[in-house]
């Protein structure tokens, strides 16, 4: 699971730095998103082995995603605003 995650953000970066015809701020975007989801996959197998239970775990995890969607819909706005 690890490594297809990582696999897919190596990927969505790699899509947006080879893309020409994807506007900077979109470069920056998809880029920013990339490494969040790496470091954030890597800090969830760090927790895993250092051995806490999977119920706290779990609570990071749902505390990490409300904080992710709250974060991707502002950079949806954002991008709006610049289409705008």
């Amino acid at each position: 699971l690890t490594a297809s995650v990582l696999e897919a953000a190596m990927k969505i970066l790699g899509f947006s730095v080879k893309s020409k015809n994807i506007k900077g701020t979109y470069v920056k975007v998809l880029s920013d998103a990339s490494t969040a989801i790496t470091a954030r996959t890597t800090l969830m197998v760090k927790r895993m082995d250092t051995g806490q239970s999977g119920i706290e775990i779990a609570e990071e995890l749902r505390e990490e995603n409300k904080k992710l969607r709250t974060e991707q819909e502002a950079m949806r706005k954002e991008m709006e605003d610049l289409r705008e």
